[in-house]
């Protein structure tokens, strides 16, 4: 034979359930039944322990807001500091490259130069293996 209980019964406690004083310890069980199905909920809460403090100096809440201070100060400080690295490490990448730039720039010249002064030995040349080719031909119609 199904019971059938009602939501109300279910949130009234059906069931075995024990939650002594203190919350240091709960934990419940209860029965629900829908048509011919029963259903078993089980609960178990964890155990809970109060924490005690007094607003006097010294208390456990002021350790751990200093504690809490103290954590977010060197969160902070490593920032900064990570900060700075990047600053240092950004720069220092800005002046190789200003560097690289300034050496292609000089290897580029220096190329140039090259080419500017062999080209004109070619071209001097040229000019005088032209020039004899002309006298050779002058020569050649005099004759």
């Amino acid at each position: 034979m199904a019971m059938s209980f009602s939501g109300s019964a279910v949130l009234s406690g059906i069931g075995r359930s024990s939650f002594p004083t203190g919350a240091a310890k709960q934990s419940g069980v209860g029965a629900v039944g829908f048509g011919r199905k029963t259903e078993l909920v089980v609960v178990a809460q964890r155990k809970k322990s109060l924490i005690y403090a007094d607003k006097g100096a010294g208390s456990i809440l002021d350790d751990a807001n200093e504690a809490g201070k103290r954590a977010s100060d060197y969160v902070t400080d490593k920032t900064k500091e990570a900060f700075k690295h990047g600053e240092k490490a950004k720069d220092y990448v800005v002046e190789k490259n200003v560097e690289a730039k300034d050496t292609a720039v000089d290897e580029a010249q220096k190329a140039l130069d090259y080419v500017k002064e062999k080209g004109n030995e070619a071209g001097n040349k040229v000019a005088e293996f032209v020039e004899g080719k002309a006298g050779e031909a002058k020569d050649a119609t005099k004759a």
